[in-house]
């Protein structure tokens, strides 16, 4: 969040005007003071995070949506893309997905588990896996 934060400081010294939409994931972040106002002008949960560190903000999915509602306003913005370039967003939930699948195995308890339970699992990785193609 330090790096995000960062950035945002940079940018508003910059453009204190706009109102900066971040992508981390699968997710658009507005921060501190433009977090505020989005939370007043259109209604998102804004979530403190600690001294002096709010946030609001919503699915990658849903940007063209909240685009309009922007415009509809008059609310300056500008969308800034934390992914690396040759990420898209496929990609990032097949990862996310994958870590799942490495917690699964990571938390196996291997003195206890019988036969049957490491199959079903196995399966069950197995599955999920083809279903990532």
């Amino acid at each position: 969040m330090s790096k995000l934060l960062n950035q945002y400081h940079e940018l508003k010294k910059k453009d204190a005007s706009s109102i900066y939409l971040f992508r981390v994931g699968i997710f658009y972040n507005i921060l501190n003071e433009d977090a505020k106002l989005i939370n007043e002008k259109l209604g998102l949960k804004i979530t403190d995070l600690g001294p002096s560190i709010f946030k609001c903000g919503f699915p990658v999915s849903q940007l063209d949506k909240y685009i309009i509602l922007l415009n509809k306003m008059k609310i300056k913005y500008k969308v800034i893309n934390n992914l690396p370039n040759d990420s898209n967003i496929n990609d990032y939930l097949k990862n996310v997905e994958i870590k799942k699948i490495l917690n699964k195995i990571a938390d196996m308890d291997l003195n206890n588990t019988t036969f049957q339970q490491a199959f079903n699992t196995l399966l069950d990785i197995q599955n999920k896996l083809k279903n990532m193609k």
